[in-house]
């Protein structure tokens, strides 16, 4: 099956084309989720092989859409397909390239292999297209002759001919499908001789040789390349104007809908003409605000490479988070860049900058080295090592910058030394099926609502929580709305715990089927249903299960990359109580959740406060339950951290080390803890106006009539501001 667009506005109908003869008896029917919204019997709405359907209204939903057959109470999925409506393409982004623009002298039909490309992108539900190495030079994109009109064809960087013809009609074909065009260039680049267009001297990016003497900063290219590129000063003022005007001129002359930045990573120290230090990952703050600026109305797009920069470029006025990752390098949390555990925390880092508005692209070239080394032996995209890398980064939240006329292997993306088999092409259909129908499942939140799940099986297998392990299998999970969504990837077979399968080594894992599972949860569980993109064209199956008490039990169907399980039940009211040594009473465990220190929300979304006292130097955490058995912890991003008067701020998150907080001075302290941006705040509390008596422990047996400060009635008070008989106590 297709449809006529990548994806959908709310309103918009689908039109399906169907390929084939489907049976007589066959039906169709729409799911969001295990939810069935519609079912029809497919010879009354199709005719000719097609016919349409109105998504509901409400917006950045998944759907997928199956044609099946029942027979003696057995169902048959015959076909499947993705559908996404979604007003803005960034909420979900599935990024795609293009990279070549010429005809080889006439001797193909380009304009049929454009089409032939977008459809199978448009398959694909790519939903944004990156054009690569489309531009005459990175200082003058465009080129004009004396009377201001396109010259027809012009030679890039690496002296390919570009014809304009068929950038253009890259970019028509894209928006028929719904689709937005992203246009490709550096943020401070330039080619020699790039003075007699107007760049400046004084715009140069320097460095320093070990003499002392300063050069222009460049990123060399040997021949056949028409040019070395030479660096300017993104941040300053001057060179922004100059591109922004080129930028104009690109505009105008074609219909893109916006920029993708990019840089070179990290340079070392560089100086600006007047050999002042040049602090980069700000400059391109200010260049990224200065390009929104000149066209508010198109999408900007930026490379952290290797996350350089991150910070600054997540939280400027970017469309999503755009990482291209190596190997060659330290990720996050101690792990190689390479690892799958780094892809995570590029992800949480991301998330943390963005206040967790934004989703991550990644740019992640899979078999680099035999991709570097002419195909090396089969001259084929290794199957296996593609699907694992593909089913981690849609399993964790991410998106994968992959597909174009060629599968991305190299950082050049022009080059394509590696093919693609058949089997590859249809697998991922699949993947990017699975990945539009559950996006809600998947993308609907951030890593603030990830966890590590309490998985257990009675089978031989081993399984564990994330990171991956070798010869395991490693579990993942997030809470999305009233569901646990769980996500089971198949390590069992490997001791290779890099994304990159650099030489195209690995090997398929076994298919496993019928895994006994029991997860312990905190909430009844109503429903629970499983789908992967391995099997069963990606389709819900509904489990039998049982619950005893905290533990859910179900057998998994099958596992060969990648599955994801989804418990369904009611949700339980949301607590958050702090425990730790800094809050410890005489006599009690430090960390015995059941003299933990309640916080109260008072209808202020996911934010929960309370006053209470903090000991000095001594470590505390937040947790969302009182039973260590299923409850999930707020930590601190980096090892005791402390609060003082300078410092009231910080990030928290549920994954990773067990890291606690701390302040230096003793004291009552007001807390904030705000769920839905992931952040905490500690402040010393000032108790002048408070009314407040100070009362003798024993003064009053009467704990029935003790109130929190916000209202909730305890059992007994400790240490903190407590009311009774309509006056605060501090005790």
């Amino acid at each position: 099956m297709t449809t006529d667009k990548a994806c959908y506005v709310p309103g918009q109908s689908v039109v399906f084309v169907l390929s084939g003869n489907a049976p007589a008896n066959a039906m169709v029917r729409y799911r969001h989720g295990s939810n069935i919204l519609e079912t029809h019997k497919l010879s009354e709405v199709m005719s000719d092989n097609k016919w349409s359907w109105t998504p509901p209204t409400t917006d950045y939903q998944g759907y997928l859409v199956e044609v099946y057959t029942e027979a003696n109470n057995q169902t048959t999925i015959l076909g499947t397909i993705a559908v996404d409506v979604s007003s803005d393409w960034r909420r979900f982004p599935r990024y795609g390239f293009v990279a070549d623009f010429d005809n080889a002298g006439g001797s193909i039909d380009k304009n049929a292999n454009i089409k032939s490309e977008m459809a199978y992108l448009n398959r694909l539900h790519i939903n944004g297209v990156q054009f690569q190495d489309w531009q005459w030079m990175h200082h003058k994109p465009v080129k004009l002759d004396t009377n201001g009109s396109l010259i027809p064809w012009y030679k890039d960087i690496s002296n390919r001919w570009v014809g304009v013809e068929y950038v253009k009609n890259y970019i028509a074909e894209q928006h028929k499908y719904g689709m937005k065009s992203i246009f490709y260039n550096l943020c401070f680049g330039a080619w020699k001789n790039a003075e007699n267009d107007g760049v400046k001297p004084d715009w140069a990016l320097l460095k320093k040789d070990g003499s002392g003497n300063f050069y222009q900063d460049y990123h060399a290219l040997s021949s056949p390349w028409a040019s070395n590129i030479y660096l300017q000063v993104p941040g300053n003022m001057e060179w922004q104007q100059y591109l922004a005007d080129r930028n104009t001129e690109i505009y105008s002359h074609f219909d893109f809908d916006g920029f993708q930045i990019d840089q070179l990573g990290y340079r070392g120290d560089v100086y600006d003409a007047r050999h002042k230090v040049v602090d980069l990952p700000a400059s391109y703050k200010s260049f990224i605000h200065a390009m929104k600026s000149a066209h508010p109305d198109k999408c900007l797009i930026m490379n952290a490479v290797s996350g350089y920069g991150a910070d600054n470029i997540v939280s400027s006025d970017v469309g999503f988070c755009y990482n291209e990752v190596w190997g060659n390098g330290n990720g996050y949390g101690g792990v190689s860049e390479a690892d799958f555990a780094n892809l995570l925390g590029i992800i949480q880092a991301n998330d943390k900058y963005s206040d967790h508005q934004r989703q991550t692209v990644f740019a992640a070239y899979i078999n680099y080295d035999k991709a570097d080394n002419g195909g090396s032996g089969d001259k084929m995209v290794n199957t296996p090592g593609v699907l694992l890398t593909d089913a981690v980064i849609a399993a964790l939240g991410g998106s994968h910058l992959e597909m174009g006329d060629h599968m991305l292997t190299r950082e050049y993306f022009p080059a394509a030394p590696l093919s693609m088999s058949d089997a590859l092409k249809t697998a991922m259909v699949r993947y990017y099926d699975f990945q539009t129908a559950y996006q809600n499942f998947l993308r609907g939140t951030t890593s603030k609502a990830a966890y590590l799940p309490k998985v257990s099986t009675s089978s031989n297998y081993s399984v564990n929580a994330w990171p991956p392990k070798s010869y395991s299998i490693t579990t993942f999970a997030k809470k999305v709305g009233n569901c646990d969504v769980l996500h089971f990837l198949n390590f069992l077979n490997t001791d290779d715990l890099s994304w990159r399968d650099v030489w195209g080594t690995r090997t398929c894992p076994d298919k496993y089927t019928g895994i006994p599972i029991t997860v312990t949860v905190n909430r009844k569980i109503d429903k629970v249903w499983v789908a992967s993109p391995d099997s069963h064209a990606g389709a819900v199956q509904e489990l039998v299960f049982t619950q005893k008490g905290d533990d859910v039990s179900f057998v998994l169907p099958s596992l060969e990359y990648w599955t994801m399980v989804v418990m369904e039940g009611p949700n339980d009211e949301d607590h958050v109580y702090i425990t730790g040594e800094a809050v410890q009473l005489d006599g009690h465990d430090a960390y015995d959740l059941a003299y933990a220190v309640p916080m109260t929300n008072k209808g202020e979304g996911k934010v929960y406060k309370t006053t209470t006292y903090l000991k000095a130097n001594e470590l505390f955490k937040f947790t969302n339950g009182r039973d260590w058995r299923y409850c999930k912890s707020y930590c601190s991003v980096y090892k005791d951290y402390q609060f003082n008067s300078f410092v009231s701020l910080a990030h928290i998150t549920t994954l990773g080390e067990d890291f606690k907080f701390m302040v230096p001075d003793a004291g009552y302290y007001d807390i904030t803890i705000d769920l839905e941006k992931m952040r905490v705040y500690v402040t010393k509390a000032e108790h002048s106006g408070l009314s407040a008596i100070i009362a003798d422990k024993s003064a009053s047996g009467e704990f029935a009539s003790w109130y929190s400060v916000s209202g909730v009635p305890v059992d007994k008070p400790r240490k903190g501001i407590y009311v009774n008989r309509g006056k605060k106590v501090l005790f």
